[in-house]
């Protein structure tokens, strides 16, 4: 018989991250740079993820690293480090697409300019890609090694009360197509347990638009058959 797997802090939202750069960089890649609506478009996709990325550290350095740190004294300093470096080049390249809209630049000095902003967000993505499984092979196994799953649940419950009904809803919408359809059925039974019902039923409604018909549908199917507490 397997044993369980462990509770994991990371795992789900990494899942959204990697789903939403993955699409910004497919975009960013194929955009008109001399056509203003497309980079309005644009720059409103980039600063979706940037809140999710940005709300994502904040719960890791407001919650995760300190009680790691509190056990394992200069354990948070090395992900603290490349939060913000990941956060300030996300800034630059906010900067960049905020500089196409507001300047009057010749379609050479978009497509230019433009270029510079997607070879940014690659480097970001790959930022990003080697941050997140450095925290998932090192940092998630050091909690594994300090703390029982009732501990890091209680951490994980502090991060959940500390994220915007609206901010969930963003999540939902990137986390639940790059999950398994076991994953999903596990969250979202967790949600449905403890969320009030308007709320799971906005989740729902995110899942049925976000979701292939089958997909949805077996999901719905399965959730059915959760016993609720």
């Amino acid at each position: 018989m397997k044993p369980q797997p462990r509770v994991s802090l990371i795992a789900t939202p990494h899942k959204g991250i990697r789903n939403f750069l993955s699409r910004v960089s497919l975009e960013a890649g194929s955009v008109d740079y001399t056509n203003r609506e497309a980079i309005t478009g644009l720059k409103q996709h980039f600063e979706e993820i940037c809140l999710l990325l940005e709300e994502h550290a904040a719960s890791e350095n407001n919650f995760i690293l300190p009680a790691l740190e509190a056990r394992i004294p200069g354990s948070a300093a090395h992900d603290e480090a490349d939060h913000e470096s990941l956060g300030n080049l996300q800034a630059s390249l906010l900067s960049k697409l905020e500089y196409l809209l507001r300047s009057g630049l010749t379609g050479q000095e978009a497509r230019q300019l433009g270029y510079e902003f997607y070879q940014g967000l690659s480097r970001l993505h790959a930022s990003h890609l080697e941050h997140m499984l450095e925290e998932e092979t090192v940092t998630q196994v050091l909690m594994w090694q300090h703390f029982t799953d009732e501990e890091m649940l209680q951490i994980h419950e502090q991060v959940i009360r500390s994220i915007a009904p609206s901010v969930m809803l963003t999540w939902m919408k990137y986390i639940l197509p790059a999950q398994t359809p076991a994953e999903r059925v596990q969250l979202l039974s967790g949600l449905q347990a403890n969320s009030p019902t308007p709320f799971f039923q906005q989740v729902m409604e995110v899942a049925k638009r976000i979701l292939t018909s089958q997909a949805f549908n077996e999901l719905e199917e399965e959730l059915k058959a959760v016993p609720i507490s």
